[in-house]
């Protein structure tokens, strides 16, 4: 079987193949919050910030003002914050940014009449991307639930193809047993296509691909069975995939990736509250690990690990994501150990943890 790709690979084009940090992707959590607690989630939940809309449309400015045309949503369960979405997506349609997708649980709505008179808000303000569903046996889903978003969506959007599924598990064809379920609900059947190099859940009104996501023992799923370390090294693409792109989570933070490492405080590249994305591009690629992980790649980093202690994994992983989050968690990287220039903390005057000490001018 193929290894499916990326999800946002179709629509990111890259210009030139420079090594260095260049965007090309924006992301929006407005808010961390979510109506689930999924036990392999990695994103902190429990914070209660709400990105402020009108320091997201300014830095939504910016970003297009330097070519950056991509724009996606997450959270959390970003519908929790709809008028967020609402006004960044009118924004963005008018600014010409193409969308990708808006990630959701799909079960975060009360009943019917409030999802569909969402969605048409969404539709009105100009959101022409996909609605990414994840579905998968962590979510504890209501599968009556998802078909209903899954029909609504369609309704509202007029498209067959508004939905697309993500789903995580140790390999691309497991973890398919609630996807079989929804199937059915749907009255629909799923299939792998070897056309597209992935799964497909067809039915009379839908036709919805599947997304894989590696799953990691991160976070909260480091208490879940199964070893990430399966005994192969990633292949190099200096993270073309879930790279190359601006995060802005809901306390403003940005990082360069949507990977299990992206909410620790080594992989903060600035602030849309203080920063511009001129200045946080710039910090980004003299960043001491941020900047040679897209100039040299994950596996430099690998090497010069290994060059000083051969013991430092207690195996290999083809999880690019997951190397990453063990290697910042744990301080293995050159001046990554807490406390250690250049991560030494900054607190403020709230007490708050600043960024890391880097030029950036």
């Amino acid at each position: 079987m193929e290894q499916i790709p990326l999800s946002r690979g179709d629509i990111r084009p890259v210009r030139r193949r420079t090594r260095t940090f260049r965007p090309n992707y924006l992301s929006f959590a407005g808010t961390y919050q979510c109506n689930l607690a999924c036990p392999h989630c990695c994103v902190p939940i429990e914070w209660t910030d709400r990105l402020d809309i009108p320091t997201a449309i300014r830095f939504l400015e910016q970003a297009r003002a330097v070519g950056i045309e991509v724009l996606g949503f997450t959270g959390g369960e970003p519908f929790l914050y709809p008028e967020f979405l609402i006004a960044v997506i009118e924004r963005a349609a008018k600014l010409g940014f193409r969308f990708d997708k808006l990630m959701s649980n799909g079960v975060w709505f009360e009943n019917e009449k409030r999802l569909a008179k969402i969605l048409k808000s969404m539709r009105d303000a100009g959101f022409t991307g996909k609605l990414g569903l994840s579905v998968d046996k962590f979510h504890g889903m209501e599968i009556a639930k998802l078909a209903t978003y899954c029909r609504v969506a369609r309704k509202v959007f007029d498209r067959d193809n508004i939905v697309s599924l993500n789903y995580a598990s140790r390999s691309p064809d497991k973890g398919l047993e609630p996807i079989r379920r929804l199937a059915d609900e749907l009255e629909g059947v799923l299939e792998w296509s070897d056309m597209l190099g992935r799964y497909i859940l067809v039915s009379d009104e839908l036709t919805m691909t599947l997304n894989w996501n590696h799953l990691a023992a991160v976070e909260r799923a480091e208490t879940l069975p199964g070893n990430s370390w399966d005994g192969t090294w990633f292949e190099e693409d200096y993270c073309e995939g879930p790279g190359q792109a601006l995060i802005v989570n809901p306390k403003g933070e940005v990082k360069p990736c949507c990977g299990f490492a992206s909410d620790l405080d080594q992989l903060t590249i600035g602030n849309i509250h203080t920063d511009s994305v001129r200045t946080i591009i710039r910090r980004a690629r003299k960043h001491p690990y941020v900047g040679k992980l897209f100039r040299e790649g994950l596996t430099a980093i690998r090497d010069e690990i290994l060059a000083r202690d051969p013991n430092a994994f207690p195996g290999a992983t083809s999880n690019h994501c997951f190397f990453c989050w063990h290697v910042l968690k744990l301080g293995l990287a050159s001046g990554t150990a807490a406390g250690g220039s250049p991560w030494q903390r900054i607190r403020d005057e709230q007490g708050r943890v600043g960024l890391p000490m880097v030029d950036s001018r």
